[in-house]
């Protein structure tokens, strides 16, 4: 019966059939109505008049189908009893936070052992170092840099002095240079 009514379909898109009886049982079936919407994809395809608008994908029925089959909620296989459950006491209870708050403390007390090593080694290993040369083990200012004091009192020294005139001397080759540069030029 399928095939037949298939077949009858096939026809009437075709324009070999114009049975009104035909038509009202499309009218009526889903099933014979994504039939037709298939065969036109189809002609249309064969064609090339497809349009991307046309080709929709209905896949809500396939959902709704798949989410009613699916077990939401499975049942545990091995769930206790309440028999098998056992409540702590109230003495264990100040027990066991008392052990957490051990851990706790004891995390932390590591942290600061471990901490004061590290400052005891580096003040101790920067005591020698100073000895052998003037750098400081933990230099936290770049090589090369001058960091004005707290306070805004520059202390100059015979380092900064000559660090300054070798710049101002390099300036003014600079301004030279451009200078001739300038006048060469016209």
């Amino acid at each position: 019966m399928q095939i037949e009514q298939k077949q009858q379909l096939s026809l009437l898109m075709d324009g070999e059939l114009t049975d009104q009886h035909v038509v009202e049982m499309v009218s009526h079936n889903e099933s014979l109505q994504s039939c037709w919407h298939r065969y036109h994809i189809v002609r249309d395809a064969m064609r090339g008049e497809l349009h991307g608008s046309s080709l929709t994908l209905d896949i809500t029925n396939q959902v709704a189908m798949a989410i009613a089959d699916d077990d939401l909620y499975p049942q545990l296989t091995e769930q206790p009893s309440q028999s098998e459950i056992l409540i702590p006491k109230a003495e264990n209870l100040f027990w066991i936070r008392m052990k957490d708050i051990m851990a706790k403390v004891s995390q932390v007390g590591l942290a600061a052992c471990v901490t004061l090593a590290i400052i005891a080694g580096v003040q101790y290993h920067q005591g020698q170092s100073d000895e052998v040369s003037g750098a400081p083990t933990l230099n936290t200012i770049p090589m090369g840099v001058n960091v004005a004091p707290v306070g805004g009192i520059q202390q100059h020294n015979d380092q900064q002095l000559l660090e300054k005139r070798q710049y101002d001397k390099i300036r003014l080759l600079v301004q030279d240079y451009e200078l001739q540069k300038r006048l060469n030029a016209r």
